[in-house]
């Protein structure tokens, strides 16, 4: 009489196969691009001129209803283009993990308060660079789903292809420490204003290190929908009021002899929550293979971060007035 054969092991105790680094940085980077593209062509209505002609460039339509379009055609063309790492990423333990609400709410304020503090701190220094952070702004039944697009389908979006696919990936291949400061830079950069990348990289590290320590993406994912509908909320309501103290709060920013102190502060203060954040959010024990076939530093990487730092250069005056003065110069 022979011994039976023993039972094979559950499904969900066996590691997922995992995400390649040059896999996730190639999703991040096409999905990023698919995003930024949709968006311009669906939000934007550039006119072109042409022989005897103007032309318009886009389809011109209000910008939740725009970025609405931009989200499905983002997720079509995942679902077509990188299945397969989708499939990991579902199968994968950050996907399957709930949430822990308290830990998320708790990284939240604490990353809100340390972005908000780098930015302060840039803006102080450079207050022209205000002036070329992106707002979103709705009015009327589009402000309902601009809440929808930017405050909640967009972060996820954005969560499933930095602090998924690109974040797993180079975990894998390089670590935890070295995948959370890669992917936080690449998010950065890829929101391309200056003043927005210095405030954006803290909540992007702290993003990435809740997902280290939760080992649950959901817990990035409600950050992220904070920070944005908070975002969108407070952006709509103040373009719409006025407040008596708005000056005198402008002229203390622009006061020279105060910019200094004040920026310092900021960014002290940052990164003291920082420090607090790194300390706290550890990255908990992690159950999928960490050998990976490739490096993490891949074409596609680069090319995000190149992305960023010429978006970012082009918004600079100096750059601006350089190129206004060439286009004098060419006609």
């Amino acid at each position: 009489m022979t011994a039976p054969d023993a039972a094979p092991a559950p499904v969900s105790s066996m590691p997922a196969p995992g995400i390649r680094a040059v896999d996730g940085n190639r999703a991040a980077l096409t999905l990023l691009a698919v995003q930024n593209l949709a968006s311009a062509v669906f939000a934007a209505s550039i006119p072109l001129p042409l022989p005897g002609r103007t032309v318009r460039v886009g389809l011109g339509l209000p910008l939740g209803t725009a970025l609405l379009l931009t989200f499905v055609t983002t997720v079509l063309v995942g679902l077509l283009a990188f299945r397969p790492a989708l499939t990991a990423l579902v199968r994968d333990t950050r996907w399957r993990t709930p949430p822990s609400w308290g830990t998320a709410l708790a990284a939240f304020v604490l990353a809100f308060l340390a972005s908000r503090a780098f930015a302060v701190a840039f803006v102080t220094l450079f207050p022209q660079g205000a002036d070329a952070i992106p707002r979103f702004l709705g009015h009327g039944p589009d402000l309902w789903a601009l809440l929808l697009a930017a405050g909640v389908l967009v972060p996820f979006a954005e969560e499933v292809a930095f602090r998924g696919l690109m974040l797993r990936g180079h975990e894998r291949a390089a670590g935890f420490l070295v995948a959370a400061l890669a992917t936080s830079f690449a998010f950065g950069l890829a929101h391309g204003v200056p003043a927005s990348v210095v405030g954006i990289l803290p909540m992007a590290y702290a993003l990435a290190r809740l997902a280290q320590h939760t080992g649950s993406l959901w817990n990035g994912v409600i950050v992220h929908v904070l920070n944005n509908t908070l975002a969108v909320g407070l952006g709509t309501f103040l373009a719409g009021s006025r407040f008596p103290d708005a000056d005198q709060a402008t002229i203390l920013i622009k006061n020279q002899s105060l910019a200094l102190p004040l920026a310092l502060g900021a960014l002290l203060f940052g990164v003291a929550v920082l420090a607090v954040l790194h300390l706290w959010l550890t990255p908990k024990e992690d159950p999928q293979v960490r050998a990976a076939p490739g490096p993490w530093l891949s074409a596609a990487y680069v090319v995000i971060v190149l992305f960023g730092l010429l978006t970012a250069a082009l918004t600079l005056p100096t750059v601006q007035q350089a190129l206004t003065h060439l286009q004098g110069a060419m006609r």
